[in-house]
């Protein structure tokens, strides 16, 4: 099927994460240097490095000798700084792909995981490549070619890495970004000794919680300001939300990482805390996760009418999140004493109006699920036996205005079904 769609739906159809190997350790960000030397500052937010030599060099880690467990520990508390969180556009082209065949020859099993997930396929799945044809925007580049410059079309090898080990774990000077170490005091002191002895180190509780995650799962629209016609932080501006839905879900102190990125099965010596994180990204893919995130529950009420609950299960954020084009389908229909078949629908999703000559939009209501449960309730004639569904949907909708029945439905699951007499 042939996808169309605009400017939102380019920049979020993957909605790219910067999410790492994160643990739930709990203390101040520190840092652990196997060199000595100062803590460089975070560049500003939107900055693009340079693609030059210098770049390349700046990437260059010092040969950095092992370190002894014990200097690993005192050096992980002698400092607390606010480490700085992976980000877009980073524009590190060959530089990224050199550093990222290393990671690959340490971690094996992380990477190997990576190559199955979104990540890995940012800029070269089907629907980003179609959707970016019609709409070619930089702005979009920023998350799906995160190691391209986003004026330039991304060379092959960096557009096939897409959102790499270094897009999220390597800084501007070299050093290797980590979530604090689980596990005893032995075993955290031993993993950072490891893990000096290849690289200088960062370790950020930030990191292991939704700073890994925001640069690229909440941003403004291009035109920020023009959304809502409100102010510059009303939802209505952003074209993706996920991170502040976070911060007002009752599980708000639960990392992404807790459902996003589940601990391995098999204990892994190389971590302290034991089982290490899965780097797949695959349970946005599952449809058994998928369908757990909701109750649902269908009944008759009065004359012709059905009422469809959903309940959440320990809500994150909004069901769904993420780009503007996924929402819920809840649908009922019979057929009726005049022979013909009736429906009755509702769509739970952010729902915007297109601002005419402008990549933005203007926010009319957002009806998704939240933290409480959600009733919709239906409307049929007299009839037959009533059929019900809810189905999770990606749409397009470009040229078909408001009416969400006029969508292209490009890819959907069932979350639940049934009959009622």
């Amino acid at each position: 099927m042939t996808r169309r769609s605009p400017l939102g739906r380019a920049c979020a159809i993957a909605a790219i994460a910067a999410i790492a190997e994160l643990g739930c350790g709990q203390g101040a960000s520190s840092v652990v240097e196997g060199v000595d030397g100062g803590t460089p500052a975070a560049s500003p937010p939107g900055h693009v490095p340079s693609t030059s030599a210098s770049t390349s060099a700046a990437l260059a880690v010092p040969a950095v000798p092992a370190v002894p467990a014990a200097r690993a520990a005192r050096a992980a508390r002698s400092a607390d700084f606010d480490a700085p969180m992976p980000r877009p556009a980073r524009g590190r082209l060959a530089a990224a792909i050199a550093r990222d065949a290393e990671c690959a020859s340490c971690h094996p099993e992380q990477a190997a995981e990576w190559r199955t997930s979104r990540h890995h396929e940012a800029t070269t799945n089907e629907a980003f490549r179609e959707a970016f044809a019609i709409e070619p925007a930089a702005f979009c580049r920023r998350c799906h070619a995160p190691e391209a410059a986003p004026d330039h079309a991304p060379p092959a090898d960096v557009a096939a890495l897409g959102v790499g080990c270094v897009t999220c774990h390597l800084l501007d000077d070299g050093s290797v970004l980590a979530a604090p170490a689980r596990g005893t005091n032995g075993a955290r002191e031993a993993e950072d000794a490891r893990a000096l002895a290849a690289h200088r180190l960062r370790r950020s509780v930030d990191f292991a919680r939704e700073g890994a995650c925001a640069g690229c799962h909440e941003f403004r629209f291009p035109s920020a300001g023009s959304g809502s016609g409100s102010s510059s932080e009303d939802d209505g501006v952003y074209m993706q939300t996920t991170i502040r839905e976070h911060a007002r879900a009752r599980s708000s102190e639960t990392p992404c990482a807790s459902c996003h990125m589940p601990r391995a099965s098999a204990q892994d010596p190389q971590h302290a805390g034991g089982a290490r994180r899965s780097h797949s990204f695959a349970q946005v893919r599952d449809p058994a996760w998928l369908r757990a995130r909701l109750t649902i529950r269908a009944e008759l009420v009065g004359d012709g009418g059905v009422r469809i609950t959903l309940t959440p299960r320990a809500p994150g954020h909004a069901f769904p999140t993420g780009d503007l084009f996924r929402r819920l389908e809840i649908v009922a229909e019979r057929s009726g004493r005049d022979g013909g078949l009736h429906r009755d629908a509702r769509h739970l999703a952010r729902h915007f109006v297109i601002l005419p000559d402008q990549p933005s939009r203007s926010l009319v209501r957002d009806d998704r699920i939240f933290d409480a449960p959600v009733t919709v309730d239906l409307a049929l004639p007299p009839g037959g036996a009533i059929t019900w569904w809810v189905r999770f949907q990606r749409v397009a909708t470009v040229g078909v205005g408001d009416d969400p029945a006029a969508a292209r439905i490009e890819s959907e699951l069932e979350l639940a079904k049934g009959t009622l007499p």
